[in-house]
């Protein structure tokens, strides 16, 4: 009879070991990271989209991939009623990328890649409520087909928005800065980089794309102001 305790006691023992180790893991989740580096950050797509912005935009764009969409929006201050719902519909989502102003980190633009699971019912339904949300916080989203290679002239309005829009800021010393008529700050002075007006300085605001104000450089008149 004996000869049968010492197996038994081991195999009680080594039942006490397993479930005490149970209950030492329940008790600290963060015991266990069973993660792996990816093999990637961007797909063949997004590496491809992202070496063609890169060369769109000039040097005073930063390009921003992947960033939450939580951090790009947030609700309105003045909302109460049912504002952690309102953070639920955006907390987990993000976009491919956005574009910011390299001196300030402002996001000027956000670009979504759009593969085939874009057509899927629920994947149509998110992107209604991407373009609604962005739309109401006047930040440009723009929807690009994903490719595995891209032209400038493939990217349609974003391409639009970076002739006519993300212009590089030129430091100079100016006798007079005019001040924006709508916002009230001093205006900075731009060089066009693409387009019609390629190579020409004019004064811009500096809350573009909020704000669109321009003015000719050198001043005509001090009254003077158009848009663009």
């Amino acid at each position: 009879m004996k000869e049968y305790l010492l197996p038994v006691g081991l195999i009680l023992l080594g039942v006490a070991i397993f479930l005490l180790w149970r209950v030492l893991r329940r008790a600290n989740p963060w015991s266990r990271t069973p993660y792996e580096q990816q093999d990637a950050f961007l797909s063949p797509a997004e590496l491809a989209f992202y070496q063609v912005l890169d060369q769109l935009v000039g040097e005073d764009i930063a390009i921003c991939p992947k960033p939450a969409v939580r951090e790009i929006l947030r609700v309105r201050p003045q909302v109460r009623r049912d504002r952690q719902k309102y953070f639920n519909w955006i907390s987990q989502k993000h976009v491919d990328f956005v574009l910011c102003d390299r001196a300030t980190m402002q996001v000027l633009c956000a670009v979504e890649l759009d593969d085939s699971s874009h057509r899927r019912s629920d994947r149509r339904q998110r992107d209604v409520f991407m373009d609604k949300a962005f739309r109401k916080a006047k930040l440009p989203l723009f929807h690009i087909p994903c490719k595995r290679s891209y032209g400038a002239g493939e990217l349609g309005e974003l391409c639009d928005f970076l002739t006519q829009g993300l212009l590089k800021v030129v430091d100079e010393p100016m006798e007079e800065v005019p001040i924006c008529p709508d916002c009230g700050i001093e205006m900075v002075l731009r060089t066009a980089q693409k387009g019609a007006y390629a190579g020409r300085q004019f004064y811009g605001c500096p809350n573009f794309p909020q704000c669109r104000q321009t003015m000719p450089y050198p001043l005509v008149q001090s009254g003077s102001r158009q848009k663009r």
